[in-house]
């Protein structure tokens, strides 16, 4: 698949960088809800066009319980991690509107605010990745998810899917 021993030693991440057309990274959130998520947005945002969702981190589904401050119990689910790029190109003002939609419904992280205002794009990892238990594998395509609002598609998840492969191949050894 990959070096193992190349990762260990130089532990690079490589991203896929954008402004022009939305990509989400959607952590802890079921397949379900990615794809509903993705039908609300090309219904609100038919300039969106097509999306595809990868698979980029696999586990188990783990149910724990932490008891908050107070002595209120807080059920968290963690579940798989998705990402979705949309077809279209939007431009960086109409991409960073729906990002904070969606952080304001608490689909996103506060934290996503500043890190997209201060770096102005958004990064989605397509590498392997090097954790402390071992290695993370490259994210995967799983579903396309076609838009019934819009006609005019503009390519971008084939350019994404290019430079996913073409990274890919770098860490093949």
């Amino acid at each position: 698949m990959y070096s193992e021993q190349y990762l260990q030693q130089h532990k690079l991440i490589v991203g896929y960088t954008t402004s022009q057309h939305l990509c989400i990274d959607l952590d802890d959130t079921s397949l379900y809800k990615v794809t509903k998520l993705i039908q609300i947005l090309q219904q609100s945002y038919p300039e969106l066009g097509n999306a595809l969702i990868m698979h980029s981190s696999t586990r188990n589904v783990e149910h724990t319980v932490r008891i908050n401050r107070h002595g209120i119990p807080r059920h968290i689910l963690k579940r798989e991690s998705f990402h979705v790029i949309f077809n279209n190109k939007i431009g960086s003002i109409r991409c960073w509107e729906i990002i904070g939609t969606l952080i304001d419904l608490d689909i996103e992280p506060p934290q996503v605010r500043q890190i997209r205002a201060r770096r102005r794009d958004m990064t989605l990892r397509v590498s392997p990745m090097v954790l402390s238990n071992g290695i993370k594998p490259e994210p995967k395509p799983y579903r396309t998810v076609p838009s019934c609002y819009y006609g005019k598609q503009d390519g971008m998840i084939k350019q994404y899917l290019a430079f996913l492969y073409a990274t890919n191949n770098l860490f093949k050894g």
